[in-house]
């Protein structure tokens, strides 16, 4: 007959608690790893972020350096008029090159300037005497079409003197080879003619 001795019973006792525990420990790390595999942030998107960045850039203006860029490139322009030999402003052609060379391919670069779209905003801004703050900006890929980005940048449009006005600019952003192929404008045509034309 086996009899329970207190210090057999106290080895027993030890040894479920042991087990236990471990149990419980191991239970707690694998719960801990299952919350944090799941909660974690769905990864971003790098097309996004690049699209939200060249907007930022392009529609808080105007820019002061950019305004120093354009006002040194019209002068050279008029110098040049006036019988000068002075060759295009190359701090110019560099600043565009260095401010949106980051988010366009070679192609997409080349035509966003040939087509005179670079720093169409901060021109008209300093021109017409108007401020635009970029409040918010949503990128979303279109499902369709995996290389299109629909965009729509939620901006506070000021002219000197006037009340602010909130508005919507929305596009489309084609992306190849992780840079902007092309960039569209839609929505508000007027709005984007009082940016750009003062009308």
């Amino acid at each position: 007959m086996y009899h329970k001795s207190p210090r057999n019973y106290i080895s027993i006792t030890r040894k479920k608690n042991i087990k236990l525990k471990t149990g419980v420990s191991l239970f707690i790390v694998l719960i801990c790893l299952l919350v944090t595999g799941c909660s974690q942030a769905e990864p971003q998107d790098k097309n996004k972020e690049l699209i939200q960045g060249f907007l930022e850039y392009e529609l808080n203006a105007p820019n002061e350096e950019a305004m120093r860029k354009i006002n040194a490139l019209d002068k050279s322009v008029e110098e040049q008029k006036e019988g000068g030999s002075l060759p295009l402003d190359s701090e110019y052609i560099i600043y565009l090159k260095d401010t949106y060379g980051p988010y366009f391919t070679d192609s997409g670069y080349d035509r966003f300037v040939m087509t005179n779209q670079a720093l169409i905003f901060h021109g008209g801004a300093n021109k017409y005497d108007y401020q635009t703050t970029v409040t918010k900006i949503e990128v979303e890929q279109n499902k369709d079409t995996p290389t299109n980005y629909n965009f729509t940048a939620y901006i506070d449009y000021e002219k000197k003197g006037n009340e602010k006005i909130n508005a919507e600019i929305t596009g489309i952003a084609i992306i190849r080879d992780e840079g902007i192929e092309k960039i569209t404008y839609l929505g508000d045509k007027e709005m984007l003619r009082t940016l750009t034309k003062g009308d």
